[in-house]
């Protein structure tokens, strides 16, 4: 029975990688504003990480959140 489930295991782990899933979300870039968006929320800041993304991606700033709080994202 355990041999089954590793081989179960390693074909669902094949139709993973075809996927592709790995390349397309840049995980760094994930990593850096989920990192910038808990240490400013630490300090104060109510923008999300999605905000986080938009600011920085975009350099759209989120309506209804005070600029210093955009300025902590970007300092």
């Amino acid at each position: 029975m355990e041999q089954g489930v590793w081989q179960e295991i390693e074909l669902l782990y094949q139709k993973f990688q075809k996927l592709g899933i790995s390349e397309a979300v840049d995980y760094d870039k994930y990593y850096l504003y989920s990192l910038i968006t808990h240490s400013t929320a630490i300090e104060g800041s109510t923008l999300t990480e999605l905000d986080t993304q938009l600011l920085f991606d975009e350099g759209v700033t989120a309506k209804g959140k005070p600029l210093v709080h955009h300025l902590m994202n970007e300092d």
